[in-house]
């Protein structure tokens, strides 16, 4: 199970998709609504090809080595899912944990996403050609806030990790990356953590800090 995703809902997709870019990240596909039908405006297209259209894009798709970013036109930035590449074992193994906890499943063929009790979802991605390659830089650890009720250290049992939960955090472990939970304002991402060669500290459009590790 690696961790490789996260979406976010915002009114800055064009700087979002500019500040990736500048990150090294390649723009794989654009989806949006224009004149009332749903289209692509993938590359090469750019902005100035498509700005005069107005168009309310569903999803702007972002990929580099084992990362895919995704965020869509909202009217306010909101955070809403992390996501996973499973094998179909591992697929199967976090299902049987949702059922156990109670939380809402809603299974795709392509995908599968997972209700938390924090206003997040999980995703359960199967499909290895969701990134460009199994090389750097990946997703090494990612920090969240939670704003509601709820044992933090469910989430560790929703993925069969390790969890070290002291009550307002909960640092969640596998062989391949952390998660930690911290109680909050309002649950959110607040930072990633990505293994790279090349040093890095900056924050995107939405408030997230990426920062590098070796």
């Amino acid at each position: 199970m690696k961790c490789f995703h996260y979406h976010w809902w915002t009114d800055k997709v064009e700087e979002m998709e500019a500040w990736y870019r500048g990150i090294g990240f390649e723009t794989r596909q654009r989806i949006g609504r224009a004149n009332g039908e749903m289209r692509e405006f993938n590359p090469p297209l750019e902005w100035e090809d498509f700005r005069q259209e107005d168009v309310r894009f569903r999803i702007i798709e972002m990929v580099q080595g084992r990362m895919n970013i995704t965020f869509g036109q909202g009217k306010r930035d909101r955070f809403d899912h992390i996501g996973f590449l499973v094998d179909d074992l591992e697929h199967d193994k976090v299902l049987k944990n949702a059922a156990l906890l109670g939380w809402r499943v809603d299974e795709g063929e392509r995908r599968t996403f997972i209700s938390t009790p924090w206003r997040f979802r999980v995703e359960l991605q199967r499909r290895k050609e969701a990134v460009r390659s199994e090389a750097f830089p990946s997703i090494a650890r990612l920090e969240l806030n939670i704003d509601r009720p709820g044992r933090l250290s469910s989430l560790a049992e929703l993925l069969g990790a390790e969890a070290e939960d002291k009550g307002e955090t909960c640092l969640i472990r596998s062989d391949d990356w952390e998660i930690q939970l911290s109680r909050g304002k309002e649950s959110s991402l607040e930072s990633v953590e990505v293994r790279q060669r090349e040093p890095l500290t900056a924050t995107d459009p939405v408030g997230v800090l990426i920062t590098s590790t070796i």
